[in-house]
């Protein structure tokens, strides 16, 4: 029988090599955890800005269809919308997500009947101000003739 010192040929993986490849595969695999939660933020605020962008488009869309009788030309009630982006109406809930408001600037060239629309969405809804983001979205409308 050979004694195990006495192959000198073979080959093994010393202890300091071993604790090398650990440590770099424990600093990667904290760097990768470290990542998630930057990852995740980053999902988070882009589904809301998402949401925002097309909560916009709707509620504008929804403007462009009214008739010229009910078409906001000076006011306009601010609106809040929960997570689905279901219409809670002009009064906050505590299922309130995202507050709508709008600010009409109506446009004397070319035509009276051209409006600015400046919407911002607010959220959370119920959080203080300092704590809110704010989206900010502008689009031209012409007033339909009677």
């Amino acid at each position: 029988m050979i004694h195990p010192l006495a192959d000198r040929n073979r080959r093994s993986f010393s202890l300091v090599e071993v604790v090398l490849a650990m440590g770099i595969v424990s600093f990667s695999v904290l760097a990768t955890v470290g990542l998630l939660s930057v990852a995740n933020d980053t999902n988070r605020r882009s589904r809301e800005e998402t949401f925002s962008a097309q909560l916009a488009a709707n509620e504008f869309e929804r403007i462009r269809s009214l008739s010229a009788a009910n078409f906001p030309t000076s006011t306009y009630t601010p609106r809040f919308f929960d997570a689905n982006l279901a219409d809670l109406g002009t009064n906050n809930s505590a299922n309130a997500v995202y507050q709508f408001s709008i600010t009409i600037v109506p446009l004397n060239p070319p035509t009276p009947a051209d409006y600015v629309f400046n919407a911002e969405i607010r959220y959370p809804a119920n959080a203080p101000a300092a704590n809110q983001n704010v989206a900010l979205f502008t689009t031209l409308m012409n007033a339909p003739q009677p």
